[in-house]
């Protein structure tokens, strides 16, 4: 070995050497070193690699089922190692972050949600979330967590008080309000109990919600068709809908539609909405546009036969 490498050698173990002394995170997280020192920026980065780490987790966790299927266990089993691995490296990043900033709102909260959906550690998490909300009295996050703990576990009074609590401090949160409106139109019995409201009040109240939450996000398909699903719930409370508002909520939800499956779904239920106005023309429309992306859909055909039989009844206008 020349003198020339066995300096460079030297010098290479000089400066590992000094960044373990002054390293705060794993090798794998070395990029969040340069950040410490910044909190808002670090907490932000590391949230962001949190993102990209639980996509991963689920690809990994997807693959190794479908390893699992096709009978190669070894497969399976590696994948299942790096999405534990992945999970490892997020909770030392959490508890090296808190260890310089133990106070920071947003870390507590993500940490929360980590334990909580990764680690089933409820306890921990419920603690990390009322730390959070302490630390910050103006975010928002923390509360809405709680609220989905709470409500999940059966205690409704405060899971609906943790709801009201995070769109008092964020009106428009389009997931918040979901949330809310699907805790109203499952927990009906409970909310008609805390609230002091009859059924009619309970599904108008969850309905405008609803309809809010989709209006904030417009080109989310998602929260166009919990919209337009949500009309279907009325025959629960014993309520006639909108059902033309109910079409028309379908009819947006399809424009956002990103696969044929969901616009033939789309379809389907718009018809299903015409069929209950009536407007059996309109409902024709759709079960022949449905029927030309599933041809072979019975749900589909029956309704195409009531829809006609409907018009076939249909007084003359002459």
């Amino acid at each position: 070995m020349t003198s020339r490498m066995v300096s460079w050698s030297l010098a290479l173990v000089a400066a590992v050497a000094a960044y373990s002394e002054t390293a705060v995170f794993p090798p794998e997280l070395s990029h969040l070193d340069a950040l410490v020192n910044d909190e808002a920026k670090l907490v932000e980065a590391a949230r962001q690699y949190d993102v990209l780490q639980q996509a991963l987790i689920a690809w990994d966790e997807e693959l190794a089922a479908e390893a699992a299927m096709g009978g190669d266990k070894a497969e399976a089993d590696r994948r299942m190692a790096m999405a534990n691995q992945r999970r490892d490296l997020l909770d030392k990043m959490y508890s090296k972050m808190l260890e310089h900033y133990s106070k920071n709102a947003r870390a507590l909260n993500y940490y929360g949600e980590f334990l909580y959906d990764h680690r089933g550690e409820t306890a921990g998490a419920v603690r990390l979330w009322l730390l959070s909300a302490a630390e910050d009295s103006t975010l928002s996050l923390p509360h809405n967590n709680l609220a989905i703990h709470y409500t999940h576990t059966g205690n409704y009074e405060r899971g609906l008080a943790e709801y009201e609590k995070a769109l008092e401090l964020e009106p428009d949160n389009a997931d918040f309000l979901f949330n809310l409106a699907q805790m109203y139109l499952i927990n009906w019995p409970q909310i008609k109990e805390i609230k002091k409201w009859d059924d009619a009040k309970v599904f108008k109240e969850a309905m405008k919600l609803s309809k809010e939450a989709a209006e904030l996000r417009p080109t989310d398909y998602q929260l166009q068709q919990d919209y337009a699903v949500n009309f279907f719930a009325a025959e629960r409370f014993n309520i006639e809908p909108d059902w033309k508002e109910a079409a028309e909520a379908w009819e947006e939800a399809r424009k956002r539609a990103t696969d044929l499956p969901n616009v033939f779904f789309s379809w389907l239920n718009e018809a299903r909405a015409w069929l209950e106005v009536p407007e059996y023309e309109k409902a024709i429309t759709c079960l022949e546009e449905a029927l030309k992306i599933m041809p072979y859909s019975d749900p589909a055909k029956a309704l195409l036969e009531r829809a006609k039989a409907g018009m076939a009844e249909k007084p003359s206008s002459s």
